[in-house]
């Protein structure tokens, strides 16, 4: 099948001319050929003209180019956490708060400063899907019940660093976070 091309012309600023060209020299293409490639990327990044799954995945993009997640499969990290909620490891427990705490800090220094920038962020990562309520309270829906403590504990961890007071309450898969 052949294409067929027509010119256009287009005014960027100064700024969007020079990432264009260090894309150009970096990826040795035409600006044509880098144009046109963009375009069709962010065609299929953006379903169906949705701008927002474009946002979602340029956040995607960052947290797996940072090697710092992973995709794992539903039922494998289900089964993690049931193994160790049956064993009930409390020094585990502990690690994850830590981690939280430190995540937490992490998040300050990102920017975020409510618990609720601080669950959307979350999102993100696939820990649950957050339905805001009100101005101060969010339900987390998660995919397992065995998610339950170890979100739970974590977020206790992540709220403990931004020195936010919140209440978490947990209900068959579903916690409930209220900011005091």
């Amino acid at each position: 099948m052949s294409l067929k091309t027509r010119r256009l012309s287009i005014a960027v600023d100064n700024y969007t001319y020079k990432v264009l060209e260090d894309i150009v020299k970096k990826e040795q293409k035409s600006m044509s050929e880098v144009v046109r490639n963009s375009i069709r990327i962010l065609s299929k990044l953006s379903r169906n003209g949705n701008l927002e799954s474009l946002e979602n995945a340029l956040v995607y993009s960052e947290l797996l180019s940072c090697r710092e997640h992973v995709i794992v499969d539903i039922e494998i990290w289900s089964a993690i956490l049931e193994i160790i909620d049956e064993k009930k490891k409390e020094e585990f427990f502990e690690i994850v708060r830590k981690v939280g705490f430190e995540h937490g800090i992490q998040y300050r220094e990102r920017g975020l400063r409510t618990v609720e920038e601080i669950l959307k962020y979350m999102e993100y990562e696939n820990w649950f899907r957050l339905k805001v309520n009100s101005d101060k309270t969010y339900t987390l829906v998660l995919s397992a019940k065995s998610e339950q403590k170890i979100l739970e504990v974590f977020l206790r961890g992540v709220f403990d660093a931004m020195k936010l007071n919140t209440e978490i309450k947990d209900y068959y898969r579903k916690l409930i976070i209220v900011e005091n």
